[in-house]
């Protein structure tokens, strides 16, 4: 059975098991990381030596980092629609991930989610909010 390490709140941990979801893969799920602790326990970083989440083990195949276990799920357990055999066609979706991870997330995380959301309202730093927000529907 599929086994899963991270804490679901997590936003690398939600796209893969947004993926689990949509793939209705059967699995196991582990609360790893943030309040939960055990990034640093020798059985996870024997997995994974980043000590990072999410992991999975899918029958013996360790994958950790997440558009890496995207790719592999939908390679192993998706259709042509999730990971077609064209190369072309499988770079449209590769193309996405790896910018929603290098242009999107950082943007999204350090001005808008974290600065404000997770960011009491008197200590906000709305000219970087505004500047991300700015960013994301601009571009």
């Amino acid at each position: 059975m599929l086994k899963v390490w991270g804490r679901r709140s997590a936003f690398n941990v939600q796209k893969v098991m947004w993926l689990i979801g949509e793939l209705g893969l059967p699995h196991y799920h582990t609360d790893l990381g943030g309040a939960a602790g055990g990034l640093d326990d020798p059985a996870f970083l024997a997995m994974n030596p980043h000590g990072r989440v999410p992991v999975i083990d899918d029958d013996g195949t360790i994958v950790w980092e997440s558009h890496a276990i995207l790719r592999y799920l939908a390679a192993v357990h998706g259709d042509a629609a999730l990971w077609p055999d064209d190369p072309a066609k499988r770079s449209e979706a590769d193309r996405w991930m790896d910018w929603a991870q290098t242009s999107l997330q950082p943007a999204f995380l350090t001005g808008i989610f974290w600065g404000y959301y997770r960011t009491p309202e008197a200590q906000r730093d709305w000219p970087t909010i505004r500047q991300n927000q700015y960013l994301q529907t601009n571009t």
